[in-house]
């Protein structure tokens, strides 16, 4: 009879260190997903490394500059506006040394 009982005990321990141990687990991979859910809130809300403001509806002035070197201006700062971009959602080596593709000269 003792032995029953202390049999039963053990069993009713054991049963509940495993319950301990599966609902730990489960809240660590809930608390880990909703921390992931609220970096990447919070990144999204995070303004840009270079930010690029539209243009005025001032006329514009002038100057004797190039059209296609001010597209091509534009079209490189893009490219390193989304460089820049992945290297702050995800920093790493390889992100803050990609090439663009883009170079201001030809």
């Amino acid at each position: 009879m003792l032995a029953m009982l202390v049999g039963l005990l053990a069993l009713f321990g054991f049963g509940g260190l495993l319950l301990i141990l599966v609902f730990g687990a489960r809240r660590v991979e809930e608390e880990r997903q909703a921390r992931a859910e609220r970096e990447a809130r919070l990144a999204a809300r995070q303004p840009r490394f270079l930010v690029i403001a539209p243009p005025r509806a001032e006329p514009r002035i002038r100057s004797g500059v190039d059209e296609s070197f001010l597209w091509q201006l534009q079209q490189y700062v893009q490219a390193e506006q989304l460089l820049a971009d992945q290297f702050v959602l995800q920093p790493s080596i390889e992100t803050l040394y990609r090439p663009s593709g883009r170079s201001l000269s030809h």
